[in-house]
Formats: C-alpha cells, sequence, structure tokens
C-alpha cells in the first residue's frame, strides 16, 4: 500500500535525507512530523517504516492501532512521533508490536 498525495504539515516538508526511503512521505508538522513508508498489512498489523527529519529511523515493523480502526492511514492525520508511537489527530496511536508477539 502506498500512501499517495501526502500533504506536508506546517512549514511544508523537509528535505528527503538520503537514509530515507524514496517511497517515504512526509506528514505531520515540522516539530513532530515523520517520513513515512506503509508497507500494508501483516495480520493486524500495519507494517510501517519511521523517520525523523534527519533521517533517523524512528521504528520499523509491525505497528498494532491503539483508538479507532482504520481501513487506512490517512496522511493528512498525522500529528508526528511521540513516545515512540505515530500519533494521529482521531486519537489513534500506532503502536511498535514487541518483537516476541509477531
Amino acid at each position: 500500500m502506498t500512501l499517495a498525495g501526502f500533504l506536508a504539515g506546517c512549514g511544508g516538508a523537509p528535505s528527503r535525507p538520503s537514509s530515507v526511503s524514496a517511497e517515504a512521505l512526509w506528514g505531520g508538522d515540522t516539530k513532530k512530523g515523520v517520513f513515512l513508508k506503509v508497507n500494508g498489512h501483516q495480520g493486524t498489523l500495519w507494517q510501517l517504516e519511521v523517520w525523523n527529519r534527519q533521517g533517523q529511523l524512528l521504528g520499523a515493523g509491525g505497528f498494532r492501532l491503539r483508538g479507532f480502526g482504520k481501513a487506512r492511514i490517512v496522511p493528512e492525520e498525522i500529528i508526528g512521533w511521540e513516545n515512540g508511537a505515530l500519533h494521529l489527530k482521531d486519537g489513534t496511536w500506532l503502536v511498535p508490536e514487541p518483537a516476541a508477539s509477531r
């Protein structure tokens, strides 16, 4: 699953660091925004790769929804990366699934 039309947050998208996948798109605001690549679903988990604006990988692998169910991740709803998870405007969180649980 590819996210098309990823809208930049306040201040626009930063330049993509070389360590960030070309398929990753920017979402969120300038402070907490992230580059996000969605690789679809695997079972009940979203397969994501998340980088900060400097290109540091923040998380990769299976993420479990905590909040409202989603048929897809709507880029315009991304607030940013907080406390080790991806936060969406509707209060939903995408939390990394521990490796032992996969």
